[in-house]
């Protein structure tokens, strides 16, 4: 009598097959969308920072420099996302951070970002988890965009965001509203906090588009779009 496979056999070796092939199709396949939650994440809890915090302050607590500034320039201390680009041995490596400035000294133009004079991310009240010095940042397992084999961000632009471009950020008020920068702090005297030349308004969905190829090709396995609508809706989709 001839040995053959049992039913139960057959859908176990089914099922351990379908485990494997699932395993390895996440790992290879999946990388970008493992990204883009985790930017979507991020980009989450940036705003969600700046609802909690009013930055607003018209009247300075005492007579020092650094507290005159802190009143005047108050909007320079809106909580952002700010993405960075850095080249080692020929490789780009893109990462981002997280902070909200801060005067430092007498200087109207001197601000710091919180967590040390070197240093790009967040450190707050709540957590240290974002604590790291600049020279961390692009090997850091928490904003390593690269470490999931991201070679390309497109801005919202339709740009390649090079290091020959400006920086990519998202500047959050705590009213909602999104700018895409955070503006100078002794910008000719001008410090409206709305000046559409200094800290544009965010007005229309931004588009940015994470890619596993440069130049980007833009399928659904190779590129993950993430939308940030001016009502602050923040969501992924495929490319377009």
């Amino acid at each position: 009598m001839k040995k053959s496979f049992t039913l139960i056999e057959l859908i176990i070796v089914l099922i351990i097959i379908g485990i494997l092939a699932f395993s390895l199709s996440f790992k290879f396949n999946n990388s970008l969308q493992v990204a883009a939650d985790k930017l979507i994440k991020d980009l989450r809890y940036t705003q969600s920072l700046a609802l909690k915090e009013d930055k607003y302050q018209p009247f300075p607590e005492n007579n020092t420099s650094i507290e005159q500034n802190r009143s005047k320039y108050w909007f320079k201390q809106w909580w952002q996302l700010k993405f960075k680009l850095s080249i080692n041995g020929g490789n780009y490596y893109y990462s981002y951070s997280i902070f909200s400035d801060s005067p430092t000294n007498s200087t109207s133009t001197n601000f710091n970002k919180i967590g040390g004079p070197t240093s790009e991310y967040a450190l707050n009240s709540l957590t240290n988890k974002y604590a790291a010095t600049s020279s961390s940042l692009t090997y850091s397992k928490e904003y390593n965009l690269s470490k999931y084999n991201i070679k390309l961000i497109i801005k919202p632009n339709g740009s390649p965001y090079t290091s020959y471009n400006p920086s990519l950020r998202f500047v959050f008020d705590n009213l909602g509203n999104i700018f895409l920068d955070e503006g100078d702090a002794g910008d000719a005297g001008d410090i409206n906090p709305l000046d559409k030349n200094k800290r544009p308004l965010l007005t229309k969905t931004a588009k940015i588009k994470l890619c596993l190829d440069n130049p980007c090709i833009q399928n659904k396995d190779r590129c993950v779009q993430i939308n940030i609508s001016p009502s602050g809706e923040i969501y992924k989709s495929t490319c377009n």
